[in-house]
């Protein structure tokens, strides 16, 4: 089925899953670029409690992302949250979205493949819960730190009904092997920091500990002073041997093109607008989704109420 065809179903069953529950307007600069010098940045997630992904979400990432990518001089960008609850969630699935800003457009995937090809080192810095998109975020990213008490992180979206579309279907995959994505997409559950870091993608030596969401697990007593060394490190090295290597590493283990994320955005769609999910979605919207802290934070519990066919007690 074409695309705008499953647009216009997204906007029935996901811009509107909770019409009984007023749009918020847009709030502008949900995301923070703090420039430490000229090699190393911080962009902070700072719409809390939730970073929700809306439109202004969005806007503030396409934009950063062009500034990284046409800046000569930075070499290691940190992206982390000013919320002590979440690094990031889920897409906006109440408020409409902009056709030309969301996970569905061209424009998503160019950046997060413009940020993977850049002569620049990303990080995420988890510090608290990263949920579907907020999980596809820190996948896409080359490095992904956590601190062992406080990080959580979880692809939900088949507790709902639908298939992760922002990206988590292709990175997964190649993060850690066919069996282990089935495992977490199809579970439909959270992770802690020490079960992300001992997910190794090498299914056959097991001494390897390449992750599914994290790289390491840091004490959260030390989690600040560690990111920033390392970015600190990385930002002192020539820059031209940042961009080798990382272009080396690159061609070797392989990136998921614009193509392959759009499939699994138009199957996120489509499975959103089948059968009891656009009901089951009013439902957790009337229940507290994305706007009780409680049942995001306990997000892949609270999908449990809402099994089968309905009617649901909400």
């Amino acid at each position: 089925m074409h695309l705008a065809i499953f647009l216009s179903l997204a906007v029935l069953c996901l811009i509107h899953a909770a019409s009984s529950v007023e749009a918020r307007p847009t709030t502008p600069s949900v995301i923070k670029l703090t420039k430490i010098d000229s090699a190393y940045w911080r962009a902070t997630f700072s719409d809390p409690p939730l970073n929700l992904q809306g439109d202004a979400f969005f806007q503030d990432f396409y934009s950063i992302v062009d500034e990284i990518t046409n800046n000569s001089d930075v070499k290691v960008v940190v992206f982390d949250s000013s919320s002590r609850e979440f690094f990031s969630t889920h897409v906006d699935l109440i408020n409409p979205l902009s056709h030309e800003l969301w996970p569905g457009n061209g424009r998503y995937w160019d950046c997060i493949t413009r940020l993977a090809k850049a002569p620049v080192l990303t990080i995420a810095a988890i510090r608290g819960r990263a949920y579907n998109a907020g999980a596809e975020i820190a996948a896409a990213l080359d490095v992904r730190f956590g601190s062992k008490e406080r990080a959580v992180l979880g692809q939900l979206e088949v507790g709902f009904g639908a298939n992760p579309g922002g990206g988590g279907i292709e990175m997964l995959s190649r993060l850690t092997g066919r069996s282990r994505a089935l495992e977490i997409v199809l579970g439909s559950d959270v992770m802690d920091a020490d079960t992300a870091a001992l997910y190794g993608s090498d299914q056959h030596d097991k001494r390897n500990l390449t992750t599914v969401g994290i790289n390491r697990a840091i004490p959260d007593a030390n989690f600040e002073k560690f990111v920033d060394s390392f970015a600190r490190r990385v930002a002192g090295w020539d820059h031209f041997a940042i961009a080798t290597a990382k272009t080396l590493i690159n061609e070797r283990t392989g990136f998921a093109t614009s193509e392959q994320q759009q499939e699994s955005f138009i199957s996120f769609l489509a499975a959103a607008s089948q059968g009891a999910v656009p009901v089951r979605l009013k439902a957790m919207a009337r229940a507290g989704m994305q706007k009780d802290l409680r049942f995001e934070t306990r997000f892949s519990q609270e999908e449990l109420r809402f099994v089968g066919n309905g009617p649901w007690r909400t």
